[in-house]
């Protein structure tokens, strides 16, 4: 439990104490606190599905993974694309990433994220009974979260520097067991089977690890890159859960 509050601590905004630096054991239980931000985006689906529709629904989910998160890693996605679209070379992006204005590349990416993700939580919410199945593609951001820390060598001073050191291999191995565990759980309760929950958890870690790569070469890694590569995670996640 005290693993899940430092988790807490540093993936969201709830009033939680979490201890400083993060240990191996708090950076695996990344994908739990994940499932917490899960079950509030499942409740607000059924809240909103019965007030007005799935497009409530989806709005609602939105609204929450605001107030529980603080956009946070929502603000690495507009800096990740200001950073790709800079002339700058690689030693000079990121100061691009660090200033606090979102260019006009960032505020695109910001607005088609945002759209793609309310369309597919739409899409998912209007299904009756398929609610519980939001509750696994924050599960996935958060694992992915650990194995990019763990890939990847987060620039000097970056946020995620300490995390990282903390992420040990038997920390991403528990982290990706807990996130096999609930996928098969959610896909199960969800009415779309375990297979269709572990498929969805390994496209979303697929396609963010490929993306982080890419990324790495261009702008090097840092907390941006990182949260940026859980909300394609995520996004990831719900695209497969919404089409199958």
């Amino acid at each position: 439990m005290r693993a899940v509050c430092d988790a807490l601590g540093f993936l969201t905004v709830l009033p939680v104490r979490g201890r400083w630096p993060l240990t191996g054991t708090a950076v695996a239980a990344f994908p739990l606190a994940g499932l917490v931000v899960g079950l509030a985006w499942a409740g607000a689906a059924w809240a909103g599905f019965h007030i007005g529709g799935p497009l409530v629904a989806a709005a609602l989910v939105l609204a929450v993974d605001f107030a529980l998160t603080g956009g946070l890693h929502l603000d690495g996605v507009a800096d990740t694309a200001d950073g790709l679209a800079s002339h700058r070379p690689p030693d000079r992006v990121a100061e691009v990433m660090k200033d606090p204005r979102v260019g006009a590349v960032g505020a695109a990416a910001l607005v088609v994220t945002l759209l793609l993700r309310f369309a597919l939580l739409g899409s998912i919410a209007g299904s009756v009974g398929a609610w519980p199945l939001l509750a696994l593609a924050p599960v996935v951001g958060r694992l992915s979260l650990v194995w990019q820390l763990r890939a990847n060598r987060p620039r000097e001073g970056s946020l995620a520097a300490g995390p990282a050191a903390a992420a040990t291999r038997g920390a991403l191995i528990v982290a990706a067991l807990w996130t096999a565990a609930l996928a098969a759980v959610i896909g199960f309760v969800g009415d779309r089977g375990w297979v269709v929950g572990l498929a969805a958890a390994a496209a979303g870690l697929a396609v963010a690890l490929t993306a982080s790569r890419r990324w790495r070469r261009r702008l090097g890694t840092g907390g941006d890159t990182i949260g940026a590569g859980g909300v394609l995670a995520e996004t990831t996640a719900l695209a497969v859960l919404a089409a199958s």
